[in-house]
């Protein structure tokens, strides 16, 4: 693939990967956190163009003023730092950190759900620190194993010999295994049988790439692209399929919320049930809390939002 990432993004790369990962590594982790968020504050203060794209995409979902609009945008831009370099903090995130960064709701939900036998698929957006729950159960003592797709696409030789590649390493050090969603999934089908918990993200991979079936949603007043993946897990395996969010906490920076199962007992499991529950649960949670989304900045037509007009953008079942 040709890439077109500038000079000045590679530079920050570095800069990122080296003097800082070192920094934030030797910091405790909420002071690790605070400087993750100055980033985030620093960077809406400098930007221009992103936050004007920002905007735009805001008034698709939201009529709010400029003044929210900005506000949500600097939440935004320190969400997103937080999201993508927390990974510096995590192997000392350990039970104590657990208990002093993260509030949790609905953890009777995960329990009650895994005495039936069958694991628990946890299925969650591309919403908030994304790896903070995985970490954050596995340290309680929870199994957990998480499907992803790592991918390069589109980063320039920087980008993947230096960033992604670190950031690979970085992975493999969190206290649960991500399991690549091209893989053979073989082992995610013996961890569920076995009473492990699964998260699979339910609003796709986060690139241009689609793994599995997909259908079209109506998501936030558009049509958009959702993977039909994590109903057929459950509906394969029995597992029960609980949706889970990172929001901003009260009392402290996170809580973390597990729903009630998105099958009701002795309901039959059909795919595109399971998948427009979850669809409505994850718009509750982006109209309460709009700077967590991640893909704010995509969200336009030929990003985000199929543009129903022309069959051939549409994934075939």
């Amino acid at each position: 693939m040709v890439t077109k990432e500038s000079i000045f993004r590679d530079i920050l790369r570095l800069i990122v990967w080296y003097p800082l990962r070192w920094t934030v590594e030797e910091l405790p982790v909420a002071s690790g956190l605070r400087l993750l968020n100055k980033m985030g504050e620093l960077h809406f203060a400098l930007s221009r163009g992103k936050a004007a794209i920002l905007r735009e995409n805001l008034s698709r979902f939201m009529t709010i003023d400029d003044a929210q609009k900005s506000k949500i945008i600097k939440e935004y831009l320190k969400n997103h730092y937080v999201d993508r370099l927390a990974i510096f903090l995590f192997p000392k995130f350990h039970t104590h950190q657990v208990e002093q960064t993260i509030d949790f709701e609905g953890l009777e939900h995960l329990n009650t759900a895994l005495k039936k036998g069958k694991g628990v698929i946890l299925v969650h957006g591309h919403f908030g620190p994304v790896h903070i729950p995985l970490v954050a159960l596995a340290r309680l003592g929870y199994k957990m194993k998480q499907i992803g797709l790592p991918s390069d696409d589109g980063l320039s030789w920087i980008g993947r010999h230096v960033a992604f590649r670190l950031r690979l390493r970085d992975e493999a050090k969190i206290p649960a295994e991500i399991v690549n969603a091209e893989s053979f999934l073989r082992p995610i089908f013996l961890w569920l049988k076995e009473g492990g918990v699964v998260m699979v993200t339910g609003d796709g991979s986060g690139t241009q790439k689609h793994v599995g079936r997909h259908d079209v949603f109506d998501f936030l007043g558009h049509k958009v692209l959702f993977p039909l993946g994590p109903a057929i897990l459950a509906e394969k395996t029995g597992a029960e399929i609980l949706p889970l969010f990172v929001t901003q906490g009260q009392m402290k920076p996170y809580k973390i919320i597990i729903a009630a199962p998105l099958v009701e007992p002795g309901e039959p499991r059909d795919i595109h049930t399971i998948t427009k529950r979850f669809i409505k649960e994850l718009e509750g949670k982006i109209k309460n809390y709009p700077a967590y989304m991640h893909f704010l900045d995509r969200f336009k037509f030929g990003e985000y939002i199929v543009d129903t007009s022309d069959a051939k953008t549409l994934n075939p079942i």
